[in-house]
């Protein structure tokens, strides 16, 4: 193990495959990324990033087996193998077009099957608590490359939320002494990212504000059969239908205090349905167009609430599918006035890959046992080392 292990780690630079199935469940993101240093001398090279269609019929078992009223214990232990193999599938591509490299190591996000990151009394313990299939051994064993995977309950066991992951990729490549910067990644939920001028990694702040593309995607996908709303077109058919808008408001997450995390378990599709009970019969555009102007007013009332009086940001930097979306971008741009917003892409990084970049980061992190997570972000008692190593022969 030491052998295989020192192999990896001395070397100068690494190849490393990062891969990811999100929230939305859109797809797989494999990225493939040349390594050299840790920490905050990391420093990255992004060779290749490709995204590997989910089978419809694995996304719909993935939803279903993401609610307790439907989950299935068989249907999630298989479901674990099967992503395994799926996620081997798109390391293989990887390497089917970049023949030239040998990849060193994988790190793996897996999907997020349940997350749980309010304390809760079961059996007779308090717990936080976190589940990712798509197991690294399968991975490992399937592509003959030692993988890293699990990363967020190492935090959840002391204590912490496990999430979200990717302020420690933000303080890495995006920490200044000049500015203070945010960063917003809007995926299925939104995630922000402050750095204050000049911070440490304990001055960071970061949580996920509310929503993201989530409820849009499924709206989309009742009214349309679409996964998405390509360009913010549907939005922009629609108008903002104020009572909607106020019912939305009446959510109880996005006023809470950070730290704190969430996940399809709250914006999933009970969200949606009690949305549609009593909004149901107003045209599908103003309410794709409400619901993405929610997911804007959530990012700025967060910034607003709990951020703007102890850091002013200079920059807002948006990754993630919602930064495709002018609706979300441009009330943004109208919710932050005196803040330059950019596309994380004028940093020289894909907006749809950075999440995926961020678990090969953090397997480097974990194979030379440097802790990775923040205390500041996610509440946990002390510094861990996040991720499992499965070694492969």
């Amino acid at each position: 193990m030491t052998k295989i292990l020192n192999h990896i780690v001395h070397k100068k630079n690494r190849y490393a495959a990062g891969l990811l199935s999100g929230t939305s469940v859109d797809g797989i993101d494999a990225v493939l990324v040349k390594i050299s240093g840790y920490g905050i001398n990391t420093k990255l090279k992004i060779i290749d990033f490709i995204t590997v269609n989910i089978p419809k019929s694995v996304k719909k078992e993935i939803l279903k087996n993401s609610y307790s009223k439907s989950a299935n214990i068989e249907e999630i232990c298989r479901l674990n193998v099967i992503l395994g193999k799926l996620f081997t599938n798109s390391v293989k591509r990887l390497q089917k077009r970049n023949k030239d490299v040998t990849i060193d190591f994988i790190g793996s996000h897996g999907q997020t099957i349940h997350h749980l990151p309010k304390k809760a009394l079961y059996a007779g313990y308090s717990v936080k608590s976190t589940l990712q299939i798509g197991d690294p051994a399968v991975i490992a064993n399937l592509t003959g490359i030692t993988t890293v995977g699990d990363f967020r309950i190492a935090d959840c066991a002391v204590g912490g939320d496990g999430a979200p992951l990717v302020p420690y990729l933000d303080y890495i490549l995006f920490r200044s002494n000049k500015i203070s910067r945010g960063l917003m990644n809007i995926g299925g939920i939104s995630n922000l990212t402050v750095l204050p001028k000049s911070c440490s990694k304990d001055d960071v702040i970061a949580f996920d504000t509310g929503p993201g593309n989530m409820i849009i995607d499924e709206l989309m996908m009742l009214f349309y059969e679409k996964p998405f709303d390509i360009d913010g077109k549907i939005a922009g058919k629609g108008k903002v239908n104020q009572k909607l808008f106020d019912f939305l408001s009446q959510d109880d997450y996005y006023k809470l205090r950070p730290p704190k995390s969430t996940g399809r378990e709250h914006y999933g599709s009970h969200f949606v349905k009690n949305l549609l009970k009593r909004f149901g019969r107003l045209t599908k555009e103003d309410i794709i167009r409400t619901v993405t102007e929610y997911t804007s007013y959530t990012i700025w009332y967060s910034y607003y609430k709990f951020i703007s009086s102890k850091v002013r940001i200079n920059e807002l930097i948006l990754s993630g599918g919602g930064a495709n979306n002018p609706i979300i971008v441009n009330s943004l741009k109208q919710y932050f006035k005196g803040v330059k917003i950019k596309k994380i892409d004028a940093y020289g990084i894909d907006q749809d890959s950075k999440e995926a970049v961020l678990f090969a980061v953090l397997a480097n992190e974990c194979l030379a046992g440097n802790p990775a997570n923040m205390k500041s972000v996610t509440g946990s008692k002390k510094d861990v080392i996040l991720g499992k190593i499965c070694l492969a022969n």
